[in-house]
């Protein structure tokens, strides 16, 4: 009886530490702009706040992106861009509102810093945001 739970001890803990030492893999696509973000946001209008983001390709064009909920306009609001290497530039959005600026992405796509300014219901300048994996 010793010996079975001597080996069931053993077993376990050598599953312990086996599965402990493994890597851990990012939960977002790699290599990739694409998928959800959490976005921080500072601006003129609000202090800072925190929501998602959602971005995927604009058809089967991969220079040209749509996010999704931008400036917490809502996921119904799309907002298009395009991209070249690093370099995101916000063209306009699916509504009246405008938007304006550009967004710098992080090599790893661990992160996007953006700079932009809104212009809708009211107005709201020099926004600073960033979108991180979540």
């Amino acid at each position: 009886m010793k010996t079975v739970t001597r080996c069931f001890l053993l077993v376990s803990f050598g599953l312990l530490l086996g599965s402990s030492s493994c890597d851990k893999k990012p939960h977002y696509p790699e290599n990739s702009i694409l998928g959800t973000w959490l976005c921080q946001e500072q601006g003129n209008l609000y202090n800072f706040r925190q929501y998602n983001v959602s971005v995927d390709y604009y058809g089967s064009d991969s220079s040209m992106l749509v996010i999704y909920n931008f400036y917490k306009l809502g996921f119904n609001v799309e907002t298009y861009a395009t991209i070249q290497d690093t370099v995101i530039t916000i063209l306009n959005t699916s509504t009246q509102n405008t938007i304006s600026g550009t967004g710098h992405v992080k090599r790893d796509f661990s992160a996007i810093y953006w700079y932009f300014n809104y212009y809708g219901q009211v107005d709201d300048y020099d926004i600073e945001a960033v979108f991180l994996r979540p």
